[in-house]
């Protein structure tokens, strides 16, 4: 159980939180990353990383190399200059080699790589506290939709032993190749070693959602689809990108037929055009069934956020195919009654300025939105 949570909507606070924390690290500093921009909040949180390995803190970043292309060669070697160790999750200058070189193998890799990512926003200091949730490191954040939250508790160290795994899944462009795959064969070994522990913390404690070997995937994504389906008073979600699962489809529908309050607010603004076009593919069905959708109009709406009866959460899982299938994740589940009226009433003020989808707003769509939709649902694991 976790023996401090604290939820945040507003991504400025967020992160202040997040600099105070690493300004008065005294150990270690774990931050992994799926976008990390060269900004004003990237520099910000640069410094305080910068500050952290010269009094003598052991910081560690990842970054993916799709959505963080800044940590390239020069740039991870200026980080090793600065005491930071840095490391990319499948990194875009291998991608390009494969393309240029092609071989089967190469293209099986590339394949596999590529859709792929990690997807994970996850800050751990002196293995103490943990700060979770949709917000990147990029200024343009500052001005969407997010959730977040900081927490401490016994859950601290299933997220640093995920760290540490992910870290080993990762590269650096100086590290030998015999190294990689040293580090590679460990990786399998480790996930086959704790993937049975993890398990066990998740279904007992069910305070930390991780998804980094398959047993685990699969667990929590059933998981998932069981709580909505049995849920009798209400299933409230906020998602960036909305391309359910048959089963979480299957359960949406049975909770809203029972009787249950089933709403989704999803993003009217998106920085993804065309999810949002497979999205409202969807739409009809769950409305006919009871489902109200509403969609978000002030920003990009960009948080991942579930209240399911009592149960809350809040992470980096979309509900989409990559979240499921493909991606890293990480989510936390939150127990403290503050919690989960900080979400209720977050949700709230977000209907608020939301708009509700009729089948008359569906109409109105236009051509080239309906056709996208329709052609690009069968490619749904890449989107």
């Amino acid at each position: 159980m976790w023996v401090s949570e604290k939820v945040c909507v507003d991504t400025r606070e967020y992160f202040n939180l997040v600099c105070q924390a690493i300004a008065g690290a005294r150990q270690s500093v774990l931050l992994e990353m799926y976008i990390f921009r060269d900004d004003n909040l990237g520099g910000r949180l640069l410094d305080v990383l910068r500050d952290a390995a010269r009094r003598g803190v052991s910081v560690k970043v990842i970054v993916d190399g799709v959505g963080s292309p800044r940590f390239n060669h020069s740039f991870l070697q200026y980080l090793d200059g600065q005491n930071i160790l840095a490391r990319v999750y499948h990194p875009v200058p291998d991608i390009l080699r494969d393309i240029r070189r092609p071989s089967l193998m190469r293209m099986r890799r590339l394949l596999l790589s590529i859709n792929k990512r990690n997807h994970r926003k996850l800050v751990v200091v002196d293995g103490a506290v943990a700060f979770v949730g949709s917000c990147n490191v990029a200024d343009m954040h500052s001005e969407w939709r997010e959730t977040a939250v900081r927490v401490t508790g016994d859950g601290i160290a299933g997220l640093c032993r995920s760290f540490e795994l992910i870290w080993s899944r990762s590269t650096h462009p100086d590290l030998p190749a015999a190294r990689r795959l040293q580090q590679r064969l460990w990786a399998r070994r480790e996930s086959g070693s704790v993937s049975n522990s993890a398990h066990g913390e998740a279904r007992m404690a069910q305070f930390v959602r991780m998804n980094y070997t398959r047993r685990l995937r699969l667990a929590h994504n059933a998981e998932l689809a069981a709580r909505i389906s049995r849920a009798t008073d209400r299933v409230w979600i906020t998602n960036a990108y909305f391309v359910p699962s048959p089963a979480i489809l299957a359960a949406l529908l049975k909770a809203t037929r029972s009787g249950c309050d089933v709403k989704l607010i999803l993003p009217g603004k998106t920085d993804v055009s065309l999810v949002s076009y497979v999205s409202r593919t969807f739409y009809l069905g769950l409305m006919r069934a009871g489902v109200q959708i509403y969609e978000y109009q002030p920003a990009v709406l960009h948080a991942k956020t579930l209240l399911v009866d009592d149960w809350a959460c809040v992470g980096t899982t979309n509900l989409n195919h990559r979240s499921f299938y493909h991606d890293l994740e990480v989510d936390v589940a939150l127990y403290t009654d503050v919690s989960r009226a900080v979400l209720a009433d977050q949700f709230e003020k977000d209907l608020n300025v939301s708009r509700q989808m009729t089948s008359d707003c569906l109409r109105q769509r236009s051509v080239f939105e309906k056709l996208s939709g329709a052609l690009v649902y069968p490619f749904r694991s890449f989107i």
